[in-house]
Order: C-alpha cells, then structure tokens, then sequence
C-alpha cells in the first residue's frame, strides 16, 4: 500500500489532485531535463549524478536539450548543467518542473510533483520501496529503479547506499529511452572504487596551485610522492597554497613544521605514512606544535611491520589507519576507460592517476570534457589497478 493511502485510511481522508500554484521563472533555455542530486535522507542519495550528467551529455545536447539542476542551495553544483538550486522558491521550482521534458532525481518531492504534472521521470529507490513512496499518479513514462537483489531497509542513514548499487548505464539508458533517443554508444560499469565518490586535488610539494584553479577546493600536498628531502622552495610553494585555500599534508618523511606553524588552522590534517619506517621524534614535534596527525599504514609488507608500529606508538595518542592493499583482478578491452575523480598537479601538469604521473600521460584541464581517460593510454595496467583502480570509474563502452 502507498504511503499517501495508509494516511488517507488513517486519517480519514480522500485523495484528491492537488491544486499547486506555479510561479513564472525565467529559464535561459526552453527544452531541458531537470536532476536533483539531494534527498531529505543521506541513504536515499545517489553519488554518481555527475557521471549520469557526463554520459548524457552529448547525446542530449544534439537533440536540443540542456540540463537544469535543482534542489537547495547546499546540494553539490554539478558540472555540465544550468545551477539553479537555492535559487526558486517552491511555485518557481513547480513552474520549472512542469515545464521539463523529464526529470531525474532521487525518492523526493519533486518526483511526486511531476507524478502529479505528468512529467515523465526516472527515480532512484533503495531505502524505501516504489510501491509504498513512488509516483502516486502514475503514467507510461515514469521508471522506477532499485538495485539488483534488493529490499528497503528503512534506514535513512543506510550504510553502505545500496541506492549506489543502481548502475550509471541504468539511468541513462531509461532516459535516452524516455526520450527517444537513439542509443547507439552505451557503456558497461566494470568497477567503481570505494573512494571514487571524493574529490581530491593533489599536489606535489614544489606546485604553487593558483587561486583561480578550484575556487578554495581543499589541497593535499603529497611529500610522499618525492623521494627527495624538502628544499626551501618547496616550504615556500606549501606556504602559498596555505595562503590560498585548507591543505592536507600527506607524508612518509619527517619534515620541520615549525616554519608551518603560522598556517596550522589552514591544516587539516597530517597524514604521516608509517608502512617503511617510522620517526618518533616527528611525531613528538608534531604533537608539541599542535598539529593534528594521524599515522596511515598500507598492507604491501608483513603484518608484523604493523604490529611493531604498534608497539612503538603505545605511549602517543595517534591512530593508525591501515590501508589494505588493493587486489583488484578485472578483464579489461581495447575500449575500456576511466573516470577520476582525483587530479595529481606537478610541474604545472595534470594526471588522472598516480600512474600517469609516472608514465607522464597529461590530462587537458582545459577543455570542458570529464575527467576521463582511456585506460590501454597506460603502459602499467597492473600498476594502476592497484594504485589507482580505487579512485576510479572503470567502464567499457560498448556499441549496439
């Protein structure tokens, strides 16, 4: 039974259409879907509307159509789109969505208020069911997706999403179908990584980010990625990217962090790599300061290298994080690609990768294109699979 009758039977009540007043707002395109990516419940948001945006794009952009997205004005801004969230009021965002071609978005309200203007949609189900939250007005073109071997749990905080489990090619294909839309190039998901949700722009220690890159997105200088001792200009680059925006100092060294004192709020955080050895004296001088470290340790040697480390941080308040290594064995094609959501900046360069850096595969930041790549571009598969697979979107593209 939906919701909407097991209140009416409650209270009651019958169950009439709604009359919902609409206010005009003014759009800068007339054919467009809309996409809300936020939800009233963490567990009911799917991660990945940036990647449905990405494989839609083209093909919607060729049959006219753009992208709006709307929601509040906390809700992640997508790239590719037309960002009006935080910007209508309730009758302006019913005017918009009663003029949209479709509408994608998790279970919310807006779904039902297209439910209710005959839209057609696509919704996202996991912590809930179609058959008690869906669409109460119900026509051919709504489709309402559920992950595979799937039943709500009721858990608004549900960890992990299965909503996550529902496929970026699921999506995109219901919407190319909805609209008619010939759907020649498809893909075919073949991995995403567990931290492939975050965006990490990373830095070596010599590379000055400039303002204008990345508004004040937070930085991680990795000191772990050169094997050479810190020189004075590279304390004078950290500095700088200090003054610009919050930084994380990733570092499998000991470094002089009195000359960092100064920017220790602008910090968030020292991540000290204790796999290879370990230096007390640092994290005495680290604790002295102030500074907030923790210690990490990746699984690539015998675990009784991380039981002395143990041992040796009895006495200080640090956490060990253990990293376990990644063991990822995947088929992958001619036509395979990645998507990333990590940028490694060195040298005023851009990688998608650790290892592209290493092989020095660029990527153009310019251009306005996602943040893709073809893997077989990558000499060492093996290698990226097991540095890299896990800030990745690894999919295959596949022709009808």
């Amino acid at each position: 039974m939906h919701l909407l009758e097991t209140y009416a039977l409650s209270t009651g009540s019958k169950i009439k259409k709604p009359f919902i007043f609409k206010k005009y707002f003014p759009l800068p395109v007339s054919k467009y879907v809309t996409i809300q990516n936020s939800s009233g419940m963490s567990g009911k948001c799917y991660d990945y509307f940036q990647d449905v945006v990405d494989f839609l794009y083209e093909d919607l952009k060729k049959n006219g159509y753009s992208i709006i997205q709307i929601g509040s004005k906390d809700d992640r801004p997508l790239d590719r789109v037309i960002n009006l969230q935080g910007s209508t009021n309730l009758n302006q965002t019913a005017f918009i969505l009663d003029n949209s071609s479709l509408h994608i978005g998790n279970d919310s309200f807006a779904i039902h208020m297209c439910s209710f203007f005959n839209v057609p949609l696509i919704s996202l189900y996991s912590v809930s069911s179609p058959e008690i939250a869906g669409p109460f007005w119900k026509n051919n073109k709504q489709t309402c997706l559920t992950p595979p071997n799937w039943a709500p749990s009721f858990n608004p905080n549900e960890s992990p999403k299965k909503v996550n489990e529902i496929t970026v090619e699921k999506i995109v294909d219901s919407t190319k179908k909805l609209l008619s839309i010939n759907n020649i190039d498809k893909i075919k998901t073949i991995h995403i990584g567990n931290q492939y949700g975050k965006i990490l722009i990373e830095s070596f220690p010599n590379q000055i980010v400039p303002p204008n890159l990345f508004g004040t997105f937070p930085l991680n200088i990795r000191i772990d990625y050169t094997k050479e001792d810190l020189k004075p200009e590279d304390y004078n680059a950290i500095l700088s990217n200090l003054n610009i925006r919050n930084c994380s100092i990733i570092t499998d060294k000991p470094i002089d962090l009195k000359p960092l004192f100064n920017f220790k709020d602008k910090i968030l955080g020292i991540f000290y790599d204790i796999t290879e050895n370990i230096n007390l004296e640092f994290i005495n001088q680290a604790n002295s300061l102030g500074f907030k470290i923790d210690c990490i340790f990746h699984e690539n040697t015998e675990n009784k290298n991380l039981e002395q480390r143990k041992f040796d941080l009895i006495d200080y308040p640090q956490i060990i994080n253990v990293i376990p290594k990644n063991k990822l064995d995947i088929e992958l094609g001619d036509e395979t690609y990645y998507k990333s959501r990590k940028l490694i900046i060195t040298n005023n360069k851009f990688y998608l990768s650790k290892t592209a850096q290493e092989e020095n595969v660029e990527f153009n930041i310019n251009n306005n294109n996602p943040w893709m790549q073809k893997v077989s571009d990558l000499k060492n598969i093996k290698n990226f699979l097991e540095k890299d697979s896990d800030y990745s979107f690894i999919f295959q593209k596949v022709s009808s």
